[in-house]
Parts: structure tokens; C-alpha cells; sequence
């Protein structure tokens, strides 16, 4: 289903613009677009379970020419209220100087079907912003280690708690056999005059397999005490999820 859309998103591309255009090659090329699909155990968000510990179905589709990129994602959770989607819009700037790479980061989470009644029970708005950017340096040699910082803020988080940041730093290691071994440590800082919760580390350790057009993984993630008390149940989870791009 999602290789059939994506054929689809192809081909009236080719029909809306004219032979000039396509002949050049540039933006709207076929190559700069790409898909994907997977199912995890468990949809872990900065260490928080969003599918309340059930499997979760995701997918999307990106846009990439000269640096900037465009996308749309989209996945199953557990509702808050009402919702049982949401679904991620985002785009930006990436680029590489040496052994440096960057990137300038956009993205808009959306929770259709949200309880809009008003009544005094309402959370409030579930959809945010996020901007910020990450940036990362590679090493040359065994393991070809990389290193990297991400910074995301948002000026009025999840359910209008409030402005928050978070802050994570990663380390992707290539191994043998086409391993892909990463670890990532992070915070998240929350509004004290908004959010009830304090704010609250959380940390993972994954191993990842590339067979074709396959991505599988095993992962775990933990939080702790008060991103415990975020989720409100523990956070200490191993969860696997198998990936597919297109």
C-alpha cells in the first residue's frame, strides 16, 4: 500500500508539470523522493512510551533537493482524548562541511480527532511546534564512530503545557557483520509554571540490521524517577521494530 502511493504521488507529478521540467531532472525528480513503513513494539518518544506499551504502525514520505528537505509522518498511538493518530509535518536545511554535518529542523505534531468540547476536563490543544537543529562530527578509523548534540525547543508544548527543550547528545558506532550500534542520552526540560511534571532525563542503547531495503531493531530506553512520573507507570523498556524504505 505505501509503495502504491508513493507510485501514485510519482506519476501525478508527471502529469501536472511539463516535458521541460522533467527533463531537467531537479527538484520534482522521482530520486528525491523516497517512502517508508514499519511496525515497533512500542512507540518510544524521548523515552515515553506513546502507544502505551502496545505495537504501533508508522510511515511516511520524504522530500529531499539541495540541502532542504520536506516530510510527512504519521503513526499509531494510544489516545489522549479522542485521537488515535498523529501525524508529523516537518522540513529543513542538512548539509556536511568535511567531517562535519548539520542541520536547521522544523517540524509540527498533530493529533487529529482531539477532543475540541471546551468542557473543563480538556487538556487543551494537543499540537505543537518544535524547532531547533543538531549537529554532528565523524571519525575516521575502526568503528567509525560519530558524535552528536540535537537542541529542539518548543514555545508551547504538548496539551499548552508550556515552553520546553530538549537537549540530547548520541554516539552511532559501525560494527561488523553491517551493525549499526548507537547510544543517546538526553533531557527534557519542562515549564515549572505549566507543566506539573518535572523535568526529566532519559537514555537508550540500539542495535540496528540493513538487509536490502530492511531496517531491524532492538532497543532499549529508560527514564528516571521523574520521567517515571511523566508516564506515570516505569519506562524501562526493550522494544523491536523492523523498518522498511522504498
Amino acid at each position: 500500500m505505501q509503495k502504491s502511493l508513493f507510485s501514485l504521488l510519482s506519476a501525478s507529478l508527471i502529469y501536472i508539470f511539463p516535458a521541460s521540467v522533467q527533463a531537467d531532472e531537479g527538484a520534482f525528480s522521482a530520486e528525491n523522493f523516497s517512502a517508508n513503513i514499519a511496525i515497533t513494539s512500542n512507540y518510544i518518544f524521548r523515552g515515553i512510551t506513546i502507544s502505551d506499551d502496545d505495537p504501533a504502525v508508522s510511515g511516511g514520505f520524504d522530500w529531499a533537493y539541495n540541502s532542504f528537505y520536506l516530510g510527512v509522518w504519521a503513526s499509531s498511538l494510544e489516545a489522549v482524548e479522542s485521537e488515535t493518530l498523529e501525524i508529523d509535518y516537518y522540513g529543513g536545511y542538512a548539509g556536511e562541511v568535511n567531517n562535519f554535518s548539520y542541520s536547521l529542523d522544523v517540524i509540527y505534531y498533530d493529533y487529529p480527532g482531539e477532543s475540541s468540547s471546551g468542557d473543563s476536563d480538556d487538556i487543551g490543544d494537543l499540537a505543537y511546534w518544535e524547532y531547533g537543529g543538531s549537529l554532528a562530527y565523524s571519525f575516521e578509523g575502526n568503528l567509525e564512530p560519530t558524535l552528536g548534540l540535537m537542541v529542539m525547543h518548543s514555545p508551547d508544548n504538548f496539551a499548552e503545557s508550556g515552553d520546553a527543550t530538549a537537549v540530547e547528545s548520541s554516539l552511532d558506532l559501525s560494527l561488523p557483520y553491517e551493525l549499526g550500534l548507537s547510544f543517546h542520552y538526553g533531557r527534557q526540560y519542562l515549564d515549572d509554571d505549566k507543566n506539573p511534571v518535572d523535568d526529566y532525563d532519559y537514555y537508550g542503547v540500539s542495535l540496528t540490521k540493513n538487509i536490502a531495503n530492511f531496517d531491524f531493531s532492538v532497543a532499549y530506553t529508560g527514564t528516571n524517577d521523574d520521567g517515571e512520573t511523566f508516564q506515570g507507570s516505569s519506562t524501562s523498556e526493550v522494544y523491536f521494530t523492523v523498518k522498511a524504505s522504498f
